[in-house]
């Protein structure tokens, strides 16, 4: 089994360390797509991680996908054009399903992002949350919570992995 980490925009390396740690425990092949800080609105380096994404599930192996914010459209662009995957489970943090301000709206249609895909999907979102409002946060084909948390907490808090990282493999 795999695990695929899909970060959202302008994820640094060190927002990653508590999950990289936390997720090195697991019997499992890890994968973190951080190697590109981007921006939505940079097509070019969308692409790239969409393109690198969907190579990476087209080898067929079972695989779960960890998203946060803009991570989850790019992981949904990426279930959609992978012919050969095996996508268990999608589970996203704070990942603006449906919001279209702010030029959201805008990059999923540019990204190719359907509103919902054909795999078991878990959202998570934070009532304290000011850049993708908890309302937004959920698919309507997914089981959903939300936490008294921000943003960041989805990356930086260990209670909060501690509560998602069984959801993963539920």
């Amino acid at each position: 089994m795999r695990i695929l980490f899909v970060p959202g925009i302008k994820t640094w390396n060190w927002y990653l360390r508590g999950w990289k740690r936390d997720l090195s425990k697991i019997d499992a092949e890890v994968i973190f797509l951080n190697d590109e800080i981007y921006l939505h609105s940079n097509k070019e380096k969308v692409a790239k991680i969409i393109a690198r994404g969907v190579e990476i599930l087209n080898d067929g192996v079972p695989t779960k996908i960890l998203a946060h914010s803009f991570g989850g459209i790019l992981a949904k662009s990426m279930i959609s054009r992978a012919k050969n995957s095996r996508v268990e489970k999608l589970t996203t943090m704070a990942t603006p399903h449906k919001m279209r301000i702010f030029g959201v709206g805008l990059a999923q249609k540019n990204c190719g992002a359907p509103d919902e895909v054909p795999v078991q999907t878990r959202t998570f979102g934070g009532f304290l949350d000011p850049v993708v409002p908890f309302f937004l946060s959920r698919t309507a084909n997914s089981e959903h919570t939300n936490f008294w948390c921000e943003h960041l907490s989805f990356l930086l808090a260990p209670k909060i992995r501690k509560r998602i990282l069984p959801e993963i493999f539920a």
